[in-house]
């Protein structure tokens, strides 16, 4: 009975110690995790060890690290650019309305356009804050995907820029077909309207759009001068603006916001010069839905 006690107590010890040996390393990353989420450093790496399911805990940590290190990044980015973006519309308004505090000694024509350049500064400023809250949904917006009609987006969307085309005497010229993507309706029809606004921006009086679609593809092309080669890397970027278009109505968000919408529902968007047209095309290709 002393034997076995002492053997027992010999294996609880050994178990034990092997117990804490092996659990060790659990230990210090456990504490490095801690050291993390105490001090907010997210530009700290966890050494990766050996080929181990220890190991493997490491390594994915670390792209975790990075994941949200990359998204802050991005969020800082935004606001500050954003920032910058409402600075110069508020400071035009806030000199507008100092200007107004003396209406008295303005002729009829100045104060009209005064109120005019005011009403105009309130809507960019009311379509950045729009354009900032469709950013602001991220890669995945909320809603279920459904299966939609590709042509009966794009009908709808050239209806409403049809209103607006027709003030410069722009002809939109339409040949699509039918075909079927899965997507969110509002999302969609988002990112169609923001390609034909931005034709119709850059389009000049008297010019054409065309916009075709086939197999779950929409290019939307114009007139206008085109986007130059060394800039086409840069337009779907948030806040991107040409040296030509910075003079023009706009947050730079337009095409960034289409380039979000396709990439959550597996698309691509890219852009190039139409050779028909001599202006800009940028053509979406999206997942078909076979029947």
């Amino acid at each position: 009975m002393l034997v076995a006690a002492g053997g027992l107590l010999l294996a609880l010890a050994l178990g034990f110690f092997l117990a804490r040996q092996a659990l060790h390393p659990l230990v210090k990353v456990t504490n490095e995790i801690e050291t993390v989420a105490t001090t907010n450093d997210l530009q700290y790496r966890l050494a990766e060890g050996d080929e181990d399911e220890l190991g493997r805990l490491r390594r994915v940590f670390n792209r975790l690290l990075h994941t949200v290190e990359s998204s802050q990044t991005l969020q800082r980015q935004l606001v500050l650019d954003a920032s910058h973006e409402l600075r110069t519309p508020l400071t035009s308004l806030r000199t507008n309305a100092q200007v107004l505090s003396r209406a008295d000694e303005l002729n009829p024509v100045e104060l009209r356009q005064i109120t005019d350049d005011m009403v105009t500064q309130v809507d960019e400023l009311a379509a950045l804050v729009s354009d900032l809250g469709e950013l602001a949904r991220g890669e995945r917006s909320e809603g279920e995907l459904e299966v939609l009609r590709l042509d009966d987006a794009i009908d709808e969307c050239v209806d409403t820029a049809r209103t607006y085309a027709r003030i410069r005497d722009i002809t939109i010229d339409v040949d699509v077909e039918t075909s079927l993507v899965r997507a969110r309706h509002d999302r969609l029809n988002r990112a169609i309207s923001n390609l034909l606004t931005n034709a119709v921006k850059f389009t000049p009086v008297g010019g054409t759009i065309a916009v075709r679609s086939a197999h779950g593809t929409v290019s939307v092309a114009d007139s206008g001068p085109g986007i130059a080669e060394e800039d086409r890397p840069f337009v779907f970027d948030r806040f991107w603006r040409s040296p030509s278009a910075r003079a023009l109505p706009g947050s730079g968000l337009g095409l960034s916001i289409v380039a979000q919408v396709v990439a959550e529902i597996s698309g691509t968007v890219s852009v190039e010069r139409d050779p028909a047209l001599g202006g800009a095309r940028v053509t979406i290709v999206l997942p078909e839905v076979l029947d």
